[in-house]
């Protein structure tokens, strides 16, 4: 039994969900996804998506107090305790800072997983066989859907998404700056005349700086990001698939949120970087 802790952000979780799924199947092994809310992601799995298309080997649970003692990963704030039980437990355990180690290292996931028991942390995609769609096994529940269909109603053939990441992310602030995204933006205009963009960001300041340099070509959303409460992560989610929707996306540097919203419905996703 692979036993997974998908760990970081929407888009982390979502990687790494989608690779432990892909890898289950091609060895025929159980599959067992914890999931946590913390700070990073404060929501349930159901508050965001519909149930996993899961045959009989795969399972998800939201974490209770009792999985917080052995299935958390070890660190400081729980005096490294998971790790004892995890000794216990496991075959082998795979913990987050080491999954692209590994891969550089071209591990073999696949035979790793045949072993009786293992544990997986992750926030990234590991392992891909090649017989799957990347994502298709996420669907948004119903009143997310709604939202998404009835935001891309505004988009034309042409609409293009753009995604800027700021808040917490010194990378992309660093790397893709908000001058580079206007440039972008009037090249794109000079190439198309009716084109319009759909602004997907966690800077309220970029809204704006956008909107008011290129009004009504910018279509954009007042609600917050709030990776804190479950509204929030709702509306990162709707904006995600959203973008998905779009032509090609405009991304940051550094965020694996860019790539996957691309990655979605296969549409191109080129990232602003200095």
């Amino acid at each position: 039994m692979i036993t997974l802790v998908p760990v970081g952000g929407l888009g982390n979780r979502m990687r790494a969900i989608d690779s432990a799924i892909a890898l289950a199947r091609e060895v025929n092994s159980e599959l067992r996804i914890v999931w946590y809310k913390d700070k990073g992601l404060n929501c349930h799995f159901d508050e965001l998506f519909q149930k996993l298309p899961f045959d009989n080997n795969i399972t998800l649970k939201e974490a209770s107090f009792l999985d917080l003692l052995i299935y958390d990963r070890p660190r400081k704030k729980n005096f490294y305790l998971p790790g004892y039980f995890q000794r216990l437990f496991f075959n082998s355990c795979i913990y987050e800072d080491d999954v692209n180690k590994l891969l550089f290292q071209n591990f073999d996931f696949k035979e790793w997983a045949k072993q009786k028991q293992v544990y997986l942390a992750s926030w990234s995609d590991f392992f891909y066989s090649g017989n799957n769609r990347l994502f298709d096994i996420f669907t948004p529940i119903a009143s997310l859907q709604e939202e998404i269909k009835r935001r891309s109603e505004l988009f034309s053939e042409h609409t293009i998404g753009i995604h800027i990441r700021r808040t917490d992310n010194m990378g992309s602030i660093k790397e893709s700056p908000t001058e580079l995204f206007i440039e972008q933006i009037k090249k794109e205009i000079e190439y198309c005349e009716d084109v319009n963009f759909y602004l997907a960001s966690d800077s309220e300041e970029d809204k704006r700086i956008l909107t008011e340099t290129f009004g009504k070509r910018i279509i954009t959303t007042g609600k917050p990001a709030d990776r804190s409460s479950v509204s929030g992560m709702q509306e990162a989610l709707v904006e995600m698939y959203t973008l998905a929707r779009t032509h090609k996306i405009l991304g940051s540097a550094r965020s694996s949120y860019s790539e996957i919203a691309a990655q979605i419905n296969g549409i191109e996703c080129v990232i602003l970087k200095r």
